[in-house]
């Protein structure tokens, strides 16, 4: 129930951020340019450049993502192999010490 709660609130939340920046992207259509580290921007609307600018950050946010998904991916499979390891030698651990 919670977790159903969580989710509509998350939902909501993302509707309403989409929804304002849909707005602010209607308010400003004049045009301008960027300069970022001395790289400067074709004049283009503010509005082209905001949406660019987000997209932008979520492309790097999945690489991001996806890097450290697979840097865990292998440390769970590290991990799941010591596990099988360890357990392989426990019967032969536990023989020798009943003696």
């Amino acid at each position: 129930m919670l977790s159903n709660l969580k989710w509509l609130l998350f939902v909501v939340m993302l509707s309403l951020s989409g929804i304002a920046a849909f707005l602010l992207v209607l308010e400003n259509p004049q045009s301008s340019h960027l300069v970022f580290l001395g790289w400067s921007t074709p004049q283009a609307p503010l509005s082209v450049l905001l949406v660019l600018a987000f997209l932008l950050g979520v492309a790097i946010c999945l690489v991001l993502n996806f890097w450290l998904l697979g840097r865990m991916s292998l440390r769970v499979a590290k991990q799941q192999r010591e596990i099988r390891d360890l357990r392989r030698q426990l019967p032969s651990q536990q023989s020798g010490t009943s003696v």
